[in-house]
Order: structure tokens, then C-alpha cells, then sequence
């Protein structure tokens, strides 16, 4: 009897532990599938999406357009809905700039604004969020401009948490609680470490976009930023933002930068774009600076500025420095930058400077700063080539002459080879 019970425990053992490995087999089974479907829609998805980028890059903003709703609305779990969201925004907009009729070029840049948004609430911490702000902001700066101030609001959100307590200022009443961050007023210590505020790039955007809207609250603030901010990367960013307004009171601030700031790149991006304003009085404002200013990058690109300035003034001041500069690389530098020229003075200013210096490695700038001269300066170089003792140079010279295609060179070049 006991032999009938125990064959019975094992029988009914044996089908259940059947009946368990038949349901694991199952239930990978299942997983298995589920996992099959899985990649097989991250495939669609994945298709869709290269699909909606590769409209982009032909610039079919209708394509893109029709690509990437169709991906928000079939894969809204995919990784790349986030991405393609941002890239949806992106496609109404260039789709609204290529339109001709401006209410619907409205109603595409509002749509495009909607996307947007969607991605920031959905999605906040996505690594897309950040782009989408930016975007956001430009697209809203248009609509703004164009009447739709609702729009702005875009705008001053951005700005207000980026800035603390902007006391005395006036025309901010338009910005309620404006004030500048804790860690950008005066005095409080710098930790290097800590790194730059992620959203920076977010309010400078910003601040450009008030400061094309409403220059009156904009400017202030950026001016406080440059004259009180610590940080060189935070400064590098508003003064590239101030540098674009055509407002004269920004030379100003230049100058004072370009000859007093702490930091040697600041004052080199002051004087950058200096020369970019290409007016009377910045170019004075160098000319004053460079003979004051001891940082020799600083100088460098002073000289740039002289070269690319079409003014009789910087053409001067690249004459004195050649000729006066105690600095023998400063003045190869001017006359690099006096070689640019197309001014047909500057031959004999060249042919008198090379006159007047013994220091060969210096001739050797005039003879290069010569060459694509036209006629009179391949002729000027044959006769320097002729009088020249000094073997080394009277090489270099025709070296150079042998680069032209002057065949007053090609003649002096086969006098040479026949003596």
C-alpha cells in the first residue's frame, strides 16, 4: 500500500513539475515575442525618423513636416520622441520663413511653438529641452515683433529668474522683480569649479531678443553684466550679445573694456568688435588705445582693425607703426597689414621702409607684403633684386618673382639663368 502511495506522490510530482517547466517555456515564449515586437517597432520607428531627417537635410519642409507628426502620433514612447519633437519645430519654422503669405507664415511659427512646448512639459529633462528653449525664444522674438505680444512673455520669463535686484535702473517697470543673480553680485567670492549656470545661453538669447524689442530694459542690464561680472565666460557671452547693438553708447563700453578689463580675452573681444563697427569714432578710440595698451594680443588685434578699415587714419597709424614701433614684430605686423592694401600709396611707403632698416628678417616682410602688386611692384622687385648684396635676401626676391606671372619676371628670371 505504501508502495502504491509513494509511485502516486511521484506521478502527480512529475506532472506538476511538467506543468511548471511547460509554463516558463510559455512565459518565454510570450517574452520573446514581446521583445521581437519591441524591436520591430524601435525599427519602424527608427525609419520614420531618418525618413523625417533626411527631409530636413533636402530642406522638404512639408516632408519633414508630414514625417515627424506622423512619428508623434504612432511613437510616443520611442527615445527618439523628444529629439523629434524639437525637430518638428524646427520644420514649421523654416516652412513658415519660406511662406509668402504672412498670416500663414503666423500660424506656422505659433504652431511650431506648440511643439515646442509639448517637448517642455512632457519631457523637461530631455537632452533636446535646452535646444527647444532656444528655438522657442527666436521664434517667439518674431512673433512679437509682428504684433503678437503675447509672445513676448517667452521672452521675459527667460530673463526675469537670470537676474536679481537691478536697483536705480530705470525703464524696468516693464520687467516686475528684475534682479541679478546672487552669484553675479559684486563681491561675491568666485568658486572656479563650479560650473557655468546651464540655462546662461537660454537668458543671454533672451536678452538679445529684448534688446532688439525693447532696448531701453535690455541695455542696463547687459551693461551691468560687463562692467560687474567676475566671470570671463559670462562676460564673453554678454558682450558678444551688446557688441550686435548699433546703440552708440556701446563704444564706450568697448573702449573701457579693450583698455582696463582684467581678463587679456575680453579686451581682445572688445577690440574686435570695435573694428567691426567700422565708425570714426571707434577707430579713433583705437588709435588712442593702441600706443596705451601693452598687452601685445591686444595690439595684434588693433592692427587688424587698422588693416581692415578703409580710413586714411588707420592707413596712417599702420605706417607709424611700422616705421616707430620699438617692437620689430609689431612692425612686421604692420606692414603684413599695409600689404593688404589696394592703395596705390603704399608701394613707396613699402620700397621706404625696406630703404631705411637693416634687419633682414624685416625686409624680408616688405618683400613678401610686395608681391600681387600689379606691374609696378614686380617692376620695384627687380630693381630691389638687382641692387640687393645680401645673397639671402636677393634669393627671397626671386623666389617670389618666380611665384608671379608677370613676364617682366619671366625675363628678369631668364637674364638671370643665361648669365
Amino acid at each position: 500500500m505504501k508502495t502504491i502511495r509513494m509511485i502516486a506522490a511521484l506521478i502527480i510530482s512529475g506532472l506538476l513539475s511538467l506543468g511548471f517547466a511547460w509554463g516558463r517555456t510559455q512565459d518565454a515564449e510570450q517574452a520573446k515575442a514581446a521583445q521581437e515586437k519591441a524591436v520591430q517597432e524601435s525599427e519602424k520607428a527608427k525609419l520614420i525618423y531618418e525618413q523625417a531627417k533626411k527631409a530636413i537635410a533636402l530642406k522638404d519642409w512639408t516632408a519633414a513636416i508630414e514625417a515627424f507628426k506622423k512619428f508623434e502620433s504612432q511613437y510616443g514612447k520611442s527615445n527618439y520622441y523628444g529629439e523629434s519633437l524639437y525637430w518638428l519645430g524646427y520644420s514649421l519654422d523654416k516652412y513658415a520663413e519660406s511662406m509668402a503669405d504672412f498670416e500663414n507664415q503666423l500660424e506656422h511659427k505659433k504652431e511650431a511653438i506648440d511643439r515646442l512646448n509639448v517637448l517642455l512639459e512632457k519631457l523637461p529633462a530631455n537632452a533636446w529641452a535646452q535646444d527647444a528653449k532656444l528655438l522657442r525664444l527666436q521664434i517667439a522674438e518674431k512673433l512679437a515683433q509682428s504684433g503678437l505680444h503675447d509672445y513676448a512673455r517667452y521672452i521675459t520669463d527667460a530673463v526675469t529668474p537670470a537676474l536679481a535686484g537691478l536697483e536705480g535702473l530705470k525703464g524696468m517697470e516693464g520687467l516686475k522683480g528684475l534682479e541679478v543673480l546672487q552669484e553675479l553680485k559684486e563681491g561675491v567670492p568666485l568658486d572656479k569649479k563650479k560650473p557655468l549656470d546651464p540655462d546662461l545661453e537660454l537668458k543671454l538669447v533672451a536678452l538679445d531678443a529684448l534688446l532688439q524689442m525693447d532696448k531701453e530694459k535690455a541695455f542696463p542690464i547687459l551693461e551691468k553684466m560687463l562692467r560687474e561680472e567676475k566671470r570671463p565666460e559670462l562676460k564673453e557671452k554678454a558682450l558678444f550679445v551688446l557688441s550686435q547693438s548699433k546703440d552708440p553708447k556701446v563704444v564706450s563700453i568697448l573702449a573701457d573694456l579693450a583698455v582696463k578689463d582684467p581678463t587679456p580675452k575680453i579686451r581682445q573681444m572688445a577690440v574686435f568688435w570695435l573694428g567691426q563697427r567700422h565708425d570714426e569714432e571707434s577707430l579713433a578710440i583705437l588709435i588712442k588705445s593702441y600706443d596705451a595698451s601693452e598687452d601685445e594680443k591686444v595690439k595684434e588685434n588693433m592692427m587688424m582693425a587698422f588693416g581692415e578699415s578703409k580710413s586714411p587714419k588707420a592707413q596712417a597709424k599702420l605706417v607709424d607703426i611700422a616705421k616707430t614701433d620699438k617692437d620689430i614684430k609689431a612692425r612686421e605686423r604692420a606692414v603684413f597689414w599695409l600689404g593688404q592694401k589696394r592703395s596705390d600709396e603704399i608701394l613707396p611707403v613699402l620700397l621706404d621702409i625696406y630703404d631705411k632698416t637693416d634687419n633682414a628678417a624685416f625686409k624680408k616682410q616688405v618683400i613678401f607684403s610686395l608681391q600681387n602688386k600689379g606691374s609696378k611692384a614686380v617692376q620695384t622687385m627687380i630693381e630691389l633684386a638687382r641692387k640687393e648684396k645680401d645673397l639671402a635676401l636677393k634669393k627671397y626676391i626671386v623666389f617670389w618673382l618666380g611665384q608671379s606671372k608677370s613676364e617682366e619676371a619671366m625675363k628678369y628670371l631668364k637674364e638671370l639663368i643665361e648669365k
